[in-house]
């Protein structure tokens, strides 16, 4: 049983995005993408240092590579996804960020020498492929600056699943997410200053309690216990299996859309249902679970992380 804590903590996080995907609609229709995610992020880092300082435990790895991966993920991550969207058609977004679960799977072999089967090659494929169908997203040759942004949120979200699989190996779950969430916080200040002194997006106010109650929400439990239980789940198990599971995150969003909001299930989005269940159970698990863990794994001082800034 406690073997596959760490699959249950992934489905956990991947419902947990989900769900939030719907709910995050509804609060950036209200006031506005940035103030969505800062708000998110503010709640989930309040919530993770909250529980952090009660416990008091020490750091166990330098500041300068939790830095590095709050500004991956959620600064890049969102950020460039969020601009992306006021470029380029939904649909062509949701195709983009469904390759994850393949950049992560080519991410693990290149920078970390990850072992790869003919199987998680072809349970990648036909997982996206299902993604791809659920979300109704079609494949365009455009290369329109939207799509260029989207992508580059979709790569700084895979390359924080690498950094996060390397500082497992020295700290927690709940001090990994509390510094990612604590970091990105702080650079989504000055962001924020520019967007609300400018007027691109207004501050809340009391006609909008709604929406921010629904942004933090999501920040509550779409971040800090979504990535809580994610950061954890990489410690224990193969990064291309961590890949994998992003794949699970449209299928619930389409579930909520369906029972929630009442929204059409068509037979497009049942097949992609289909394909990506079938790609997440063809995908080899024990195997590279055990490869993933073995005495040659790297260690953190082998895994290049940039040295510039000194904490």
């Amino acid at each position: 049983m406690q073997r596959l804590r760490p699959y249950g903590a992934l489905i956990a996080a991947a419902g947990s995005w989900g769900v939030a995907t719907a709910v995050a609609k509804y609060a950036v229709d209200g006031i506005g993408a940035f103030t969505t995610l800062f708000i998110e992020v503010g709640t989930a880092a309040s919530a993770l240092w909250t529980t952090r300082l009660r416990l008091r435990p020490r750091r166990t790895v330098p500041l300068r590579h939790y830095l590095f991966l709050g500004l991956l993920e959620p600064v890049v991550a969102y950020g460039a996804l969020d601009l992306g969207l006021q470029h380029t058609g939904a649909a062509d977004a949701a195709l983009l960020d469904g390759l994850q679960s393949a950049m992560v799977l080519v991410m693990g072999v290149v920078f970390i020498k990850e072992a790869v089967t003919r199987r998680s090659v072809a349970g990648v494929l036909v997982a996206t492929v299902g993604a791809a169908l659920l979300t109704g997203a079609h494949f365009t040759l455009s290369s329109s600056i939207g799509d260029a942004l989207v992508l580059l949120g979709a790569l700084g979200a895979s390359a924080s699943v690498i950094v996060v699989s390397r500082l497992a190996a020295e700290a927690s779950a709940l001090e990994i997410t509390a510094y990612q969430f604590g970091f990105g916080f702080l650079f989504t200040i000055p962001v924020m200053a520019i967007v609300w002194g400018t007027g691109s997006e207004k501050v809340p106010g009391l006609a909008q309690l709604p929406h921010v109650a629904a942004a933090m929400a999501i920040g509550l439990v779409g971040f800090a216990l979504g990535y809580l239980a994610y950061n954890y789940a990489v410690s224990h198990v193969a990064v291309g299996v961590a890949g994998m599971a992003l794949n699970l995150i449209p299928l619930f969003g389409v579930v909520v859309a369906v029972l929630w909001l009442g929204e059409d299930l068509s037979t497009p989005k049942v097949i992609g249902g289909a394909l990506i269940l079938f790609g997440v159970f063809l995908f080899p698990y024990e195997a590279d679970t055990e490869s993933s863990k073995e005495p040659g794994k790297l260690a953190l001082s082998e895994v290049t992380i940039p040295e510039e800034t000194h904490l």
